[in-house]
């Protein structure tokens, strides 16, 4: 099992829930914060460049088989591409097991 979490701008949201329903990905988690790159945002020609302090970002947290992480990954990068400095990150890690709170049973069933 792997966990996919994708820190993507707000404006993405409704795209990206909406690309993940139609392929049956359901199960996520979204929470709202703050974030910052490295890069340098160009505001407006001519009045030099900006860095931001820190940006709105929404990050998706979703957990899926290992057979499903390639087809997740496209279909966030998909919805959330804009070719524009700050689009987000994507992080792939490991998870070794789940545990259903409701019913306190374990495994890949509880995604």
């Amino acid at each position: 099992m792997k966990k996919i979490e994708a820190v993507v701008l707000p404006s993405k949201e409704k795209d990206i829930v909406d690309a993940l329903q139609k392929t049956g990905i359901g199960g996520l988690t979204i929470t709202t914060g703050k974030g910052r790159g490295k890069g340098v945002r160009h505001v407006k020609p001519g009045l030099g460049r900006y860095i931001e302090r820190y940006n709105d970002v929404l990050t998706f947290f979703i957990v899926v088989d290992d057979s499903k992480v390639d087809e997740v990954v496209s279909i966030i990068t998909d919805a959330s591409h804009t070719g524009s400095l700050g689009d987000g990150k994507i992080f792939i890690s490991t998870i070794d097991e789940i545990v259903d709170i409701t019913t306190k049973q374990k495994g890949v069933a509880y995604i």
